[in-house]
């Protein structure tokens, strides 16, 4: 009788999670940066004169505030998993290749040369830090994708 694997988590569509994690760090990242440096002081008190009004119980100003807190947290979140990824030579610089690469904005280059490896070792290493990374940062913001399994196909 043969032994049954059991996987405890969905299989990954790697390249997609990769896709999701770049477009993350390159359109997403900065704009919740940029949000989240907001003034909130600038933010308005809302106005009470209802006359001619269709009325909307929405309190925009909040919504301004709570946008600027999420993206506050997720700012905060996303540097604390990234300081907390393994680091060293025993540990593939996934540290310092996500920090060189996305939070320092100074691309492969500079990454490649402070993880001191050769480039095509230094691309393993830097899709598995990205997959690290959209694992690591699951809790906050969700950047995996899983693939699909279906009768019909056999995947």
């Amino acid at each position: 009788m043969g032994a049954v694997l059991m996987g405890l988590f969905p299989e990954l569509d790697e390249d997609q999670t990769i896709k999701n994690v770049k477009y993350y760090f390159e359109h997403e990242f900065p704009r919740l940066k940029a949000r989240s440096h907001m003034n909130i002081a600038s933010i308005q008190s809302p106005s009470f004169d209802t006359v001619g009004t269709s009325g909307t119980t929405r309190n925009t100003q909040e919504d301004k505030i709570m946008g600027q807190l999420w993206a506050i947290d997720l700012v905060k979140a996303t540097y604390k998993v990234v300081d907390r990824m393994p680091d060293g030579p025993d540990n593939h610089y996934f540290k310092t290749i996500m920090k060189y690469c996305f939070l320092y904005g100074e691309g492969n280059t500079s990454a490649l040369e402070q993880s001191k490896y050769e480039s095509s070792r230094y691309f393993e290493c830097k899709r598995m830090a990205m997959l690290y990374f959209a694992d690591a940062f699951s809790d906050y913001y969700d950047m995996e994708v899983n693939v699909m399994k279906t009768e019909n196909s056999g995947v």
